[in-house]
């Protein structure tokens, strides 16, 4: 959801808040991270709903062409169950419990967004980076600390009144980077989102 505060200028500055969903490129919701040798790790699941929220700006080139950026926090935990393959020598290793694996980020957005007007309604096409600097992370030794994401996503605004939109977006976006050393999958997320501008 995001909420803009209107001014006759070319720049709108508001609020932004998604629901987040994580997923990877292998098309299943579970991967292993090494975390300590070559055997041991977490074995994670991509089972929680994560959020953004944050402030954004927009700068309008003309009624079509714009250019959005912001400063956003994330979160974007998962379940991670430990497996440690070289403790259980006898046999009697007894099981780890899932745990939630907290990752929360400083994530810096920037996109080009072209508007094609057709009367009150707007459908808004975007494309972008999002640059995720960690702020916390439970696996934070395994971390590389940064991660770039690229998205792109639809808006479909309508207008309700002359400086007044409300409408609903999706975002799909797609790790370029890898965030941990040990690891090298291809983090996506599917993000919803309603806004008020």
């Amino acid at each position: 959801m995001s909420f803009y505060a209107q001014e006759s200028s070319k720049w709108k500055i508001g609020i932004e808040y998604s629901m987040d969903k994580l997923s990877i490129d292998n098309g299943q919701n579970n991967d292993f991270i090494v975390t300590e040798g070559n055997i041991n790790g977490y074995g994670i699941e991509f089972d929680k709903n994560n959020h953004t929220i944050g402030v954004i700006t927009q700068f309008l080139f003309n009624e079509k062409i714009s250019v959005s950026s912001g400063l956003l926090y994330s979160n974007k935990d998962f379940t991670g169950t430990y497996s440690c393959g070289t403790c259980d020598f006898i046999g009697t290793f007894p099981g780890y419990s899932p745990e939630t694996l907290k990752q929360r980020f400083l994530v810096i957005p920037i996109s080009i967004d072209y508007n094609f007007q057709l009367g009150n309604l707007e459908p808004i096409l975007k494309a972008g980076f999002k640059s995720n600097i960690e702020i916390e992370n439970d696996l934070k030794q395994q971390s590389k600390g940064y991660f770039l994401e690229a998205f792109v996503g639809v808006l479909i605004n309508y207008e309700i009144l002359e400086t007044w939109n409300i409408g609903v977006g999706y975002n799909n976006q797609t790790a370029l980077t890898d965030l941990y050393k040990t690891d090298n999958y291809n983090l996506r997320t599917n993000s919803f989102y309603l806004q008020i501008n």
